[in-house]
């Protein structure tokens, strides 16, 4: 009998099985959780084996090791805690779960399953997919052609660009140009040079396959913006013109009767009888100062430079704190609130900009504040990505306006066309003016002056704002609120 038992042991510990992948590839959206699966065949109990899941051929730094019963810890950082075996080891199922996907995650993965006597080992393909942004298709004329520019971004894998006419026909085109972005998501940009002669419109397709793409027409019309300049340049001739002569009448005298009937309190209150409480307007100079001055998403208003003469910043500074209560669980407010910086670089964060809002309202009139973003006397390097703005709700991630900045992709405001702000010089001290008056929000780079404007958001919802700021989750270096000897009082949420 004895005899016996020990054959059939060694018979069991002798035994042949098979690995075994039902799909050589399988395929996830970023962010997702994905199952690759794997199995033993015959199905023989995997609990006393050693099951290897290793990525690239790269055995020696696997990404889950089950050995001695049990999943060891010793794996690559990258996969800690997003890494498990949920099938029925007693029925040979050691297939493996990977979640919370990045762009890096694609790959070819080994399922190594090991006994005493006998291993077996088989591959399945994972790719991370990731659907990109609707294209942006801009053109203008090229002589007697039109030059049409196509861009998309935040793709996994490489997609495809397609030009099409209005009757589905593939145009040809020059080279689609392909960059990798700050995730790893790629971007793709291409442009064609066309006539239009009989066409109604033309698409251009960016996409991963017949059912994942993103597609976009334009009519370019040649001759749109001749047509348009003209006309602009017209009306404003008529405009000019009728606030010349209503000029010359009211100083004349004979326009006065038109504001002897007003209201005396209301005329008190009114901007034009208080020019001390007035943002200075250059209606003549509006295109200059848009070109020196910085950018504006409406055009319809351009705001004064803080170092001017009876400045915003002097009429309109205020002090503002944090509120820690609003603060994204990745911040730490300092103790006097006017500071908030990131906990550490590698921290599960979700979102790239973690926020905290002022304990402040901002509900109407004006205010002036300003932020520290990098210290010039520190020897720490430039921070590497901010956020900073204004929000209608305090505790939700709704940011309504704000200027961002990431490294390798630069300033831009978080508008639906991501329009970059291009600089010349790191921003270390940014300046915000809200006017409740005029519902815009705008933005000054401290450093530069004079013309430091960056941005101004116009016609925003006349509501209650709390100030926002966002350190990034690439760096933990802090914002900071600067003081300024305030001159408007705020109210504060409790």
């Amino acid at each position: 009998m004895i005899l016996i038992c020990i054959a059939s042991v060694l018979a069991c510990s002798a035994a042949e099985f098979s690995v075994v992948t039902p799909n050589a590839s399988v395929s996830a959206p970023l962010g997702s959780s994905v199952v690759l699966p794997c199995g033993l065949s015959p199905s023989l109990s995997a609990r006393t084996l050693e099951v290897h899941w290793y990525k690239n051929d790269d055995i020696n730094n696997p990404v889950l090791l089950y050995q001695d019963q049990k999943v060891q810890e010793n794996i690559r950082t990258e996969y800690r805690d997003r890494v498990s075996l949920i099938g029925e080891l007693d029925k040979g199922n050691v297939s493996l779960k990977l979640d919370n996907l990045t762009t890096v995650d694609s790959g070819e993965y080994t399922c190594f399953v090991k006994s005493l006597s006998w291993y077996d080992k088989h591959s399945v393909n994972l790719l991370v997919k990731a659907l990109g942004s609707t294209p942006l298709l801009s053109y203008h004329e090229a002589g007697e052609k039109v030059n049409v520019t196509c861009t998309s971004g935040g793709w996994s894998p490489k997609p495809t660009l397609t030009w099409r006419d209005n009757e589905g026909r593939e145009l040809p085109s020059s080279h689609a140009y392909y960059r990798t972005g700050s995730e790893g998501l790629m971007n793709v940009s291409s442009w064609l040079l066309i006539s239009l002669s009989d066409l109604e419109w033309i698409s251009c397709t960016v996409g991963l396959n017949q059912q994942e793409v993103r597609e976009s027409r334009v009519v370019p019309h040649k001759g749109f913006w001749r047509e348009a300049f003209i006309s602009t340049l017209v009306l404003s001739l008529i405009v000019l013109i009728a606030f010349t002569v209503l000029l010359i009448l009211f100083r004349r005298g004979l326009l006065s009767h038109c504001s002897s009937h007003k209201n005396p309190k209301a005329a008190a209150d009114s901007p034009e009888s208080s020019p001390a409480e007035t943002v200075p307007l250059n209606a003549a100079g509006n295109s200059t100062q848009n070109t020196t001055r910085g950018i504006s998403d409406q055009g319809s208003y351009v705001p004064p430079e803080p170092t001017e003469e009876r400045s915003v910043k002097d009429r309109y500074k205020v002090t503002l704190t944090l509120n820690p209560s609003t603060a994204h669980r990745s911040l730490r407010v300092s103790g006097d609130r006017e500071r908030v910086h990131y906990k550490k670089t590698n921290a599960d964060c979700k979102s790239k900009f973690p926020h905290v809002v002022s304990k402040e309202e901002l509900g109407s009139g004006h205010y002036y504040w300003e932020v520290m973003i990098s210290d010039r006397t520190s020897s720490a390097k430039p921070k590497s990505s901010w956020c900073v703005g204004v929000t209608q709700k305090p505790h939700s991630e709704d940011v309504l306006r704000a200027l961002c900045y990431e490294e390798g992709t630069g300033l831009y405001p978080n508008t639906a066309d991501f329009s970059k702000i291009t600089i010349r010089c790191t921003i270390t001290r940014l300046g915000l003016h809200l006017n409740c008056e005029m519902n815009s929000l705008s933005f000054y780079n401290v450093d530069k002056t004079p013309h430091g404007h960056l941005y101004t958001f116009n016609n925003i919802p006349h509501a209650t704002y709390f100030a926002l700021f966002s350190p990034g989750v690439k760096d933990v270096h802090p914002l900071r609120i600067i003081k300024l000897k305030a001159q408007s009082q705020l109210k504060k949420e409790h």
